[in-house]
């Protein structure tokens, strides 16, 4: 079945009134940010990543035959093509979509800050520790970079994938406390 379709509206009336484009409000949430994390969001591939995974969500909460291409919002023409009932809210839709949660998940993380900060090993190398978990659980590595230090390749792992790995390990269940025995 074929239908008439329609601007709805660009990115700027309904997902964001200071940006014109996904990237420019992407890089807005994130302007917040170390310098070095920014620069490493976008040396790694992590920003194209967030920016593709915003805006295949954005597209799953809209309704049936209505999406976000390129910085429009495009749907039918015609009321009767319509696959929602009462008003349309486009802004409200991209509001519910949580972008900083993208953002967490597409985080770059270094062997030395897993160990460290997701581990909270007190190992004399945490990044070792670290390494041997990842290595255990499966997770590889999504790309590497050079060392800020010795320009050697550096492992960098998304940070999604990572905490749901260390939520898996054996141990990290509920346990019994002595009062239960």
């Amino acid at each position: 079945m074929s239908y008439t379709t329609t601007e709805f509206g660009t990115w700027a009336n309904y997902g964001d009134q200071y940006n014109v484009s996904v990237e420019a409000s992407v890089g807005d949430a994130i302007s917040g940010g170390d310098a070095d994390w920014r620069e490493r969001l976008e040396a790694s591939g992590a920003f194209a990543r967030i920016v593709a995974e915003y805006r295949d969500a954005i597209n799953a909460a809209l309704p049936e035959r209505v999406a976000l291409a390129g910085n429009d919002f495009y749907g039918p023409h015609f009321k009767d093509d319509y696959t929602w009932d009462g008003e349309l809210d486009i802004a409200e839709t991209v509001q519910g979509v949580d972008l900083m949660a993208i953002v967490e998940r597409n985080d770059p993380l270094t062997l030395d800050e897993i160990g460290r900060d997701e581990m909270h090993s007190k190992a004399q190398s945490p990044a070792k520790v670290a390494s041997m978990a990842m290595s255990r659980a499966g997770v590889k590595p999504f790309t590497y970079l050079p060392h800020p230090a010795s320009g050697r390749p550096q492992a960098l792992y998304r940070a999604g994938e990572v905490r749901a790995a260390l939520a898996k390990r054996p141990g990290r269940g509920v346990r019994p406390s002595k009062s239960d025995s």
